[in-house]
């Protein structure tokens, strides 16, 4: 679970889980600022991360253990859709790896959670 509590800051939020913690904020009409990620960036990381761990996973596995492995998330917000682009990126002596890499960033657990139908419920 998260916990956020608004900052004296305008638009500033501290965020928590555990002893894990992080700033998020935004920028609107000059009000605001920059110091922390926006809330969608932290979408954007969500998915990214978790990500690059299944991909390092896979490649451990693999026997790359020591893999050189990143991915870009760029998320895009329409009327009537939500979009995650995604890009992954390998070091050169691993592309032979993409294939298996890419089928387990598709069924990584963000995404899935995210593919999922949501609901928002008030506790």
């Amino acid at each position: 679970m998260i916990e956020a509590a608004a900052l004296p800051t305008p638009w500033q939020v501290r965020f928590r889980a555990g002893d894990n913690e992080g700033l998020a904020d935004t920028l609107k009409a000059g009000v605001g600022g920059t110091t922390g990620m926006r809330p969608h960036e932290l979408l954007e990381a969500s998915l990214a991360t978790c990500m690059t761990i299944s991909a390092w996973m896979a490649l451990a596995e693999l026997g790359a253990a020591e893999a050189e492995v990143s991915v870009r998330v760029r998320l895009e917000r329409e009327e009537t859709a939500t979009r995650f682009h995604y890009e992954l990126l390998l070091a050169p002596e691993l592309e032979a790896h993409r294939p298996a890499v890419l089928e387990r960033l598709a069924c990584s657990p963000v995404r899935t959670t995210l593919s999922k139908p949501l609901s928002f419920d008030p506790s």
